[in-house]
């Protein structure tokens, strides 16, 4: 999932439960569930780890969505009526937070950073490895058609 995706989840999730450490616990938790739908990028990570290739088209994705994730969570807070901006903000924390551990795998190489790294492409790959990838259009498509569904929740 993008994100973008992960960050309207996690703040989501924060405003239902209006309690910052609920909030993060749970969108941690969420992240690695909803990364478990197949979501059109495990060619770009197979390249990017795997194959070495393609490592600047990866970064360039991650930082497009990473601003666009800014972008949307702040319009998010300032348009809806955002009752603990606490919970909204640690939820939106620990949609991410995945990710960003991922990617500083890939940069710092310390036991608990790699073995997290598995533990998050377990989740990552449980349905692609077995029954393929969507393609990654159609899988950006339905995140921002699922992007508009969760704004409506806030």
């Amino acid at each position: 999932m993008t994100l973008t995706t992960h960050a309207v989840m996690g703040a989501v999730i924060g405003q239902a439960v209006g309690h910052p450490v609920l909030g993060f616990t749970l969108a941690f938790a969420t992240h690695l569930l909803i990364d478990m739908i197949p979501h059109g990028d495990s060619k770009m990570a197979e390249n990017f780890h795997v194959h070495k290739v393609k490592q600047k088209q990866a970064i360039a994705y991650v930082m497009v969505d990473a601003i666009t994730a800014i972008f949307i969570v702040l319009i998010l807070a300032n348009t809806k009526d955002v009752e603990s901006l606490r919970a909204y903000t640690w939820g939106i924390a620990g949609g991410i937070l995945p990710d960003l551990m991922v990617g500083a795998a890939d940069i710092f190489k310390t036991p608990f950073l790699d073995k997290f790294h598995k533990f998050h492409f377990f989740f990552h790959n449980f349905f692609t490895k077995r029954f393929g990838d969507v393609p990654l259009a159609h899988a950006l498509l339905a995140q921002i058609v699922f992007i508009v569904i969760l704004q409506r929740v806030l």
